[in-house]
């Protein structure tokens, strides 16, 4: 079983530093990125629910996320886009750590 996380990033970088550092540890990232320009490549409903994990790279409040109501009942993860930024595989490894 290939572990699938589903991340909401506030930028593209930190969106396709995950997918590549997922890649490298041989998980699924799919991500969309959510700023004022509102969601773009939207995460669908399917990819959501298929995934073990949902991580939010923000420096927003989750309650501020757009259309939250998608990710209810979901495991979900915090952390700061600086952090995946500074090392997305150690995000990964670490949240991936406690899902087992």
């Amino acid at each position: 079983m290939t572990l699938k996380i589903a991340a909401v990033c506030d930028n593209q970088l930190c969106g396709e530093m995950l997918k590549e550092a997922g890649k490298k540890l041989g998980l699924t990232v799919n991500y969309e990125v959510q700023n004022n320009n509102g969601i773009i490549n939207k995460l669908s409903d399917e990819i959501i629910f298929s995934s073990h994990i949902v991580l939010f790279v923000t420096e927003r409040e989750v309650e501020q996320i757009e259309e939250i109501e998608r990710f209810i009942d979901r495991e979900y993860y915090e952390v700061l886009p600086q952090f995946v930024i500074q090392n997305a595989e150690n995000i990964i490894s670490e949240i991936t750590a406690d899902f087992n």
